[in-house]
Parts: structure tokens; sequence; C-alpha cells
């Protein structure tokens, strides 16, 4: 669940004299983009009329202004605006109204699996504005379904998130914010889950640490490390805690993600074994 303290990275809200690392970074990429754009003799607006009849064909399908809301991210009042004819939208703002389908174009799915993904992914770092941005998203839209008020989500959505997952749930990201809000909130990182997108499936629990037996010997401290990362550590947490080299801690978190991934693989295997040979 989101609080009231959560933070959207905008880089209008550095414009209004907000200086958090996440604005600033915000206004950074905004302004890369447009120059980026610019320099393409692309515009950074669309014609509002064009904004507009799209908005009018979301509404003729049975779509509420309040659900283009939710699911764009840009609010009830700007889409007002545009309806009664503004000129220009900024071309962010018109490509998330844009990308909003028709309630009959658009199958929807359980959102569970992608709130899931994004949570896991602030939890090692990923503030949620960047993974909103990569996705092709807005944060708030984000923060939308985060917070249940995007009860299904149009299928297309999905991949977009297990995308961005895939590439970075294996390495940390660079927001200790994100880190920390993510703990307040009682989220859980990739470890936790053996299938993110079933419901039904509970996250694992960090178990308490169990140093190695005795006569065996742990050198590379992987279960050490891979208790802390469990418990939503970061790298660099890791390596303070454990007198190490952030490099070398970095190293070794990866050698842990890959033997979970293959014992995982390897017991989702064995249970499709299984119920082969259940049902003939």
């Amino acid at each position: 669940m989101t609080t009231a303290t959560d933070h959207v990275a905008d880089h209008n809200c550095y414009r209004r004299g907000c200086r958090r690392d996440e604005c600033r970074t915000a206004d950074r990429n905004y302004r890369k983009q447009a120059d980026l754009r610019r320099h393409r003799g692309i515009s950074g607006h669309i014609p509002g009329p064009t904004v507009a009849a799209h908005i009018r064909t979301l509404t003729d399908s049975g779509r509420q202004v309040r659900d283009i809301a939710v699911e764009s991210g840009v609010s009830e009042r700007a889409i007002g605006y545009i309806l009664h004819g503004q000129r220009n939208v900024t071309r962010p703002r018109a490509l998330a109204l844009l990308a909003v389908r028709p309630l009959d174009e658009t199958p929807r799915i359980d959102p569970t699996g992608t709130i899931r993904r994004i949570q896991a992914l602030a939890v090692i770092g990923w503030p949620i504005a960047w993974t909103a941005e990569k996705a092709g998203y807005t944060p708030s839209y984000l923060f939308n379904i985060i917070a249940g008020r995007v009860p299904t989500i149009p299928r297309e959505v999905a991949p977009r998130f297990a995308t961005v997952y895939r590439q970075h749930s294996n390495r940390q990201g660079p927001s200790e914010f994100a880190r920390s809000s993510a703990r307040r909130n009682g989220w859980h990182g990739p470890l936790a889950w053996d299938n993110i997108d079933d419901p039904a499936c509970q996250p694992e629990e960090a178990a308490p640490y169990e140093a190695a037996p005795k006569y065996e010997r742990d050198p590379d401290r992987k279960r050490e490390i891979e208790h802390l990362y469990l418990l939503g550590e970061s790298v660099q947490s890791i390596a303070k805690a454990l007198d190490g080299n952030e490099k070398y801690i970095s190293d070794q978190l990866n050698v842990v993600l890959r033997e979970r991934a293959a014992k995982k693989q390897a017991a989702r295997e064995r249970q499709a074994r299984d119920d082969l040979e259940a049902a003939a």
C-alpha cells in the first residue's frame, strides 16, 4: 500500500521548488528528452483536438473520465481542459492519454504480478518513477495500480513491466529512498516469490540466519549475503555490515540469485513431471 507520504517524482515538481533527488533526476531526464525531440525535429506538443477526439472515443466505449485519469495519470481537470478546446497538449501527457484503449478493445487481467514486480524493484532500489519511465507509463498510473484503484489492467501492460523486471531484478538500483520507502510499506523483493504472478503465492520471509554447520565452510559468506538481501538490504549496506568490498558482495549476490533461480526452475520441472504422472 502507498501512504500519504509517497512522493511522485515529476519535473514540474522540481520547477515548483522541490529539490528531492528523484524530482531533480526527473527534470534532468525531461530536459534531455525535450532536447532530443528538438534535435530530431519532433514537436513537444500534440494538437488538442486529436487528443480530445480519442478521449471522446474512450467515453463512448463506456469509460468514465475518472477511470481515464487513473489509468493515464492525467488529472480529471486537465482532461476537462482538453475536452473544452485546449489548443495543444504536451507530448508526454498526450501519449499517456492516447495509450488508454476503449473498453471493447482491450482485454483486461489481474494486476497482482505487475504490482509485485513494481514493488520488488523498489525494494532493491529502483524508484517507482524510474520503473514507470522504463515501461512507458506515468508514475501516477503505477501508484494507482499499487494502491488498488485499478482493479484490472490492460493485457498489454503486464509484459512491459515483466520486461523491465527481467532486465533489472538481478541487480541493485541506485535509490536508498526507494529501498527505505519499500521497507516501510512492507513490500517484498524478487527473491521472496516462487511464482510472482500467482495471487495465491505467499512471499518467502527471511528466516533467521544460520551459520554454516560445524566442519563446513562458507568462505564466500553467501548465506549471510542471501539472508541480508532477503531482508531488503542494499549491496552497500551488506558490504558495510560484513565489512566487505561492494563489488565482491555484488558478485556473490549474483551467484546467489543464479543458484536460487536454478533451484526454483528445478522445483517447477519436478512439479510438472509429478502432475503428468498423476494425470496418466
